[in-house]
């Protein structure tokens, strides 16, 4: 009896010694296994972070690219719009090399073009009507002038020629009057001339009582008829100074010469 139960002393104290030594086994290594999930803890959130800065380090750096890469584009459009303009420049710079080329034999060439045109234009003008006489002449010296001028082009010098004929053709469809004085058989008269293109030149002295008209003919001022012709110098008068409205004129035209 005393050995059977020393036995199950013996089985139950051999029990209670694993117990307690896996107890303490199992609980040394839950110990390990915090420390180690402890220390594993801030190694991820390190890890997390570098994981982070990289992210945004990458999507800077795509940003950039981005940015970059709109840049390039643009440059390329630019260079292709320069490169049209250069292109064309050098197709100016072609064309007035051959105008250059072309104006200086045009130069030889228009010279004496340009010395007939002022030398007919100078004669019809002392042919004309003697209106604004000095004013003409001095027209045709400038353009005379202006021939021995090394300081002015061929193509100006021909543009002022053009300008003067242009001034003269319109004088061929106007009216105009305005103050002057003639010699009228030795005789200086202050008159108002009346001017109707190129077809009558007339005058009346400023009180109205004399009116005459220019005769081509005798290349000389003469009186007229003031009874038939001298209201309508006077109405011919006030329509070119725009006081009164345009109206038939009776006035003394000069036959066409045959």
């Amino acid at each position: 009896m005393n050995i059977a139960r020393l036995k199950h002393i013996g089985c139950f104290l051999s029990l209670l010694c694993t117990a307690f030594y896996g107890s303490s086994i199992h609980a040394q290594s839950v110990d390990d296994v915090l420390n180690e999930a402890s220390g594993i803890a801030p190694a991820a959130a390190a890890g997390q972070g570098q994981i982070d800065g990289i992210d945004d380090a990458t999507t800077r750096l795509f940003d950039e690219f981005q940015v970059v890469a709109k840049q390039v584009e643009g440059l390329k459009v630019y260079n292709a719009q320069l490169q049209l303009q250069i292109d064309d420049q050098e197709r100016q710079i072609g064309n007035l090399d051959r105008s250059i080329d072309e104006a200086s034999i045009m130069g030889v060439q228009i010279a004496p073009v340009m010395v007939e045109m002022i030398e007919s234009l100078k004669q019809f003008i002392e042919l004309d009507l003697p209106f604004h006489i000095d004013d003409r002449r001095d027209s045709i010296v400038r353009l005379e002038d202006n021939l021995g001028r090394s300081d002015i082009t061929s193509a100006e010098k021909f543009r002022q020629i053009l300008e003067v004929y242009k001034i003269e053709t319109d004088y061929g469809l106007n009216i105009e009057t305005y103050p002057d004085t003639i010699v009228l058989n030795g005789t200086e008269l202050d008159v108002n001339i009346f001017r109707v293109g190129r077809i009558a030149m007339m005058y009346q002295t400023l009180d109205e009582a004399v009116t005459g008209a220019w005769n081509a003919n005798s290349r000389s001022w003469e009186t007229i008829d003031s009874g038939d012709y001298g209201n309508a110098v006077s109405d011919g008068i006030r329509i070119a100074r725009r006081q009164a409205a345009i109206d038939m004129l009776n006035l003394p035209i000069a036959a066409p010469q045959g």
